[in-house]
């Protein structure tokens, strides 16, 4: 007898992410013509975004009055959440629209088995888009010295 997740209670997939923001209209701005989500739902104050069909939401967005704090660094708390990419092509297109409109970049990661780009929504939310390629195309990239593809970092 096989053991499936349901049985082990262990969770299949992150849901969604919850954040609290200045700005609702501005942040669904960014979080749409930035990243690139749908608005898929606008009630009670709050906004939810996604792109995925089978979900309701993958972000929601809780507005705070323009005084409250935002995110520290030095507090325990989110990092970041990261957006994996289908293709590097995918990202690259990502990472353009990040410069075009002038996104706060954070930065890169080194990792040769990835290529990836940080950066922070208008509250200072940071978030990653990762792409990770297969197994396949890392075996040839090794096999054949190539590198995988990288990004035109923008110094943060």
């Amino acid at each position: 007898m096989t053991t499936t997740a349901n049985e082990t209670g262990i969770p299949t997939q992150l849901g969604h992410v919850a954040l609290r923001v200045h700005d609702l209209d501005r942040s669904i701005e960014f979080y749409t013509d930035v990243v690139g989500l749908k608005l898929k739902n606008r009630m009670r104050g709050v906004a939810f975004l996604g792109i995925r069909e089978d979900a309701s939401h993958e972000v929601a967005l809780f507005p705070l009055p323009p005084e409250a704090e935002g995110p520290d660094k030095t507090r325990v708390g989110l990092y970041h959440f990261a957006w994996e990419m289908p293709s590097f092509e995918a990202l690259e297109k990502l990472h353009d629209r990040l410069v075009e409109k002038n996104v706060r970049i954070g930065g890169y990661s080194p990792a040769t088995n990835s290529t990836n780009v940080m950066f922070f929504d208008p509250d200072g939310n940071e978030m990653e888009a990762i792409w990770e390629p297969s197994e396949e195309v890392l075996a040839t990239a090794e096999k054949t010295g190539v590198p995988i593809p990288r990004l035109n970092q923008v110094i943060p």
